[in-house]
């Protein structure tokens, strides 16, 4: 019967004053032998430390051999159990996020927190969440460590990070994804009502109800240009318009347009159309 590791803590962090802080990290040493982790109400993340070392680990009775490098990380979603056994002595640095952490980076990108149905997954190997598991470790072991606000935003971005990369996988943020008919048909009412404004992603990501990351992304997908260029050419087609109604000057065309200046919409006209804003007048206004 294999015997029972012993983890050993060799820094942890407070966590904040709070009875249940939003990130918890620590670092950790274990023994050869069998650690079995109990479920957590948690999401939990262990980024191994040092040399390889040859292990079996698994979730639900399911359990693989597998040499576990610097770097490589191991997810433990909130509800699962856990097994690791070390054939060497390891090193390895835990990261424990609350709920609410994942829930507010899962709403950020516009994802459902209670849709994501994450599983265990073994040695994943993302150089951005290893970045921020790093950047997680030297403030453990700073001197003068950058305190709690600092810690939960890493916490904030590692779940930014690891809810993107599932999402991904799965099937939140597929490759294919675009905005559904109901989202783009919004924007696309939106800056037509708004074309003379000086529209901000910002402000159209509200109105899709999406991060404004997420926004951009999906919006160039459907719409097959970015976002900005879209606005271009619509402000260009309010421009024609006006021009062939022949009832404003220039430069309240310009303005109703929602173009800076003048000068500025007919450098797009001729850009978009290959003609002068003149060219689309039927009489002088």
């Amino acid at each position: 019967m294999a015997s029972t590791a012993t983890i050993t803590p060799i820094r942890r962090s407070s966590g904040g004053a709070g009875p249940k802080p939003l990130v918890r990290a620590g670092i950790y040493t274990s023994s050869t032998g069998v650690y079995e982790a109990p479920a957590s109400s948690r999401y939990q993340l262990s980024l191994h430390l040092g040399a390889p070392v040859w292990m079996a680990c698994g979730w639900g009775g399911r359990v693989a051999r597998r040499l576990q490098c610097e770097g490589d990380m191991d997810l433990t979603p909130e509800g699962f159990t856990g097994s690791w056994e070390d054939e060497e002595p390891a090193s390895f640095l835990l990261i424990d996020l609350a709920p609410a952490l994942v829930e507010q980076a899962a709403a950020g990108i516009g994802l459902k927190p209670g849709k994501l149905g994450m599983e265990p997954q073994a040695q994943l190997r993302d150089a951005r969440m290893q970045h921020i598991a790093f950047a997680l470790k030297a403030e453990l072991e700073a001197d003068e460590p950058n305190g709690r606000l600092y810690l939960e935003g890493l916490g904030l971005a590692l779940s930014a990070s690891l809810v993107a990369r599932y999402a991904s996988a799965r099937d939140g943020l597929r490759d294919s994804q675009t905005l559904s008919p109901s989202r783009m048909r919004r924007v696309v009412d939106y800056v037509e009502s708004h074309i003379e404004e000086d529209l901000s992603l910002q402000r159209l990501a509200e109105v899709a109800e999406l991060s404004l990351s997420h926004f951009k992304t999906l919006f160039r997908r459907s719409a097959g240009r970015p976002v900005h260029r879209y606005v271009i050419e619509r402000r260009v087609e309010r421009a024609r318009t006006l021009l062939r109604q022949g009832q404003l000057p220039l430069a309240q065309v310009a303005a109703a347009a929602g173009f800076a200046h003048q000068s500025h919409m007919a450098r797009h006209i001729r850009r978009q159309l290959g003609a002068a804003p003149s060219e689309f007048r039927t009489h002088d206004a």
